[in-house]
């Protein structure tokens, strides 16, 4: 029966994080109904939300001093991430090339707080990486800045719409009204846009295990 009571916490995050799954697909959903992902569309916004709670949840984190320098580090690279993301904002309102300063800023003392302090960031590094939280972290990060990307690649939708194009596109004088490019760019960018929300959805589920993780562990030193 012990046993039953400690799944609970697991059975109960478990369906949380499942219902946050649904909740994504269904603001792509609704996104895509409105035909173009803008910036103050429900996908920009909630990417904003998953990346400021995990800043949260990392800042929160270096109450625990086993994994500060980690924790900080990983709380400074997601606030480069969440400035990017307020990149046509900030240079809008503010001034050209802003949201790059703003990120610098941040990215600068970032990079130097983890070359100074790097033996104890690699023993950090070392010992969450035998936490599955910091699996999902990774696969997280890798699906923004890898997959996305390749996923996001013009030559691919192309190539993938060009059929549906020639087909459905109506002509005027002789040419398409609109060019290949204009008529994949909404559809390319919602699915990117799309698999980016999830991906930030992954490294805040990923943060929230890890400080899970780092929790427990400093319960045991008590």
């Amino acid at each position: 029966m012990n046993n039953y009571k400690k799944l609970t916490p697991l059975t109960v995050r478990i369906v949380l994080y499942a219902l946050a799954m649904l909740s994504v697909a269904l603001i792509i959903k609704q996104d895509f109904a409105n035909g173009q992902v803008l910036e103050e569309e429900m996908i920009e916004i909630f990417q904003e939300v998953f990346l400021i709670l995990a800043v949260i949840f990392s800042l929160i984190a270096t109450r625990f001093q086993k994994f500060k320098i980690f924790n900080y580090a990983m709380a400074g690279m997601l606030m480069v991430h969440f400035i990017r993301e307020f990149d046509f904002w900030l240079n809008y309102n503010l001034f050209d090339y802003a949201w790059q300063i703003l990120a610098l800023v941040v990215f600068i003392p970032t990079v130097y707080l983890i070359i100074s302090k790097r033996k104890a960031f690699i023993k950090d590094v070392l010992s969450l990486s035998k936490s599955y939280g910091f699996g999902i972290f990774i696969i997280g990060f890798l699906t923004l800045h890898v997959f996305s990307r390749l996923f996001g690649s013009k030559k691919i939708w192309n190539w993938l719409m060009e059929p549906i194009y020639m087909k459905s596109v109506a002509e005027a004088n002789g040419e398409k009204i609109i060019s290949l490019e204009d008529f994949v760019y909404p559809l390319k960018t919602g699915a990117q846009e799309g698999i980016e929300l999830f991906a930030y959805l992954l490294i805040l589920i990923g943060v929230i295990e890890m400080f899970i993780s780092k929790n427990n562990a400093h319960k045991k030193l008590k």
